[in-house]
């Protein structure tokens, strides 16, 4: 099983981000999800090796800008992007909640992971 420490936000977060949960495909492109460890409704995993995570209710980055190169609008949802050296943390900056999805750099076209997410992020949260 796939050790992820949840975020700690708030109670309200908690609600709205177990209601994400309820929106979030079984697979992710050719991913599919997988079980987390600790069990949260906070956390959610997709693929064995190399798993794609994501993590609801985390703060929103302390250099994020709406307007910074770093940021891009995929669908309707702002995007903040932190290029790590083995990975890429994409984070969706929401009034309710922030979404963080880290991504193995190695994934090509991880704007289509972007896109999947990012249905659920608006059919769920504000």
């Amino acid at each position: 099983m796939l050790h992820v420490a949840p975020p700690l936000p708030a109670n309200p977060v908690v609600t709205i981000c177990d209601q994400l949960n309820d929106q979030l495909p079984n697979l992710l492109e050719h991913l599919q999800s997988r079980p987390t460890s600790p069990r949260s409704p906070l956390v959610h995993a997709w693929g064995n090796s190399n798993p794609v995570v994501l993590r609801c209710g985390v703060p929103k980055p302390h250099d994020y800008s709406d307007s910074s190169s770093q940021t891009a609008l995929v669908n309707g949802v702002a995007w903040f992007q932190q290029i790590e050296p083995t990975q890429v943390i994409w984070t969706a900056v929401r009034r309710t909640a922030n979404i963080e999805l880290t991504v193995p750099r190695h994934y090509q076209a991880q704007g289509a992971f972007l896109v999947d997410i990012g249905a659920a992020i608006t059919a769920s949260i504000r």
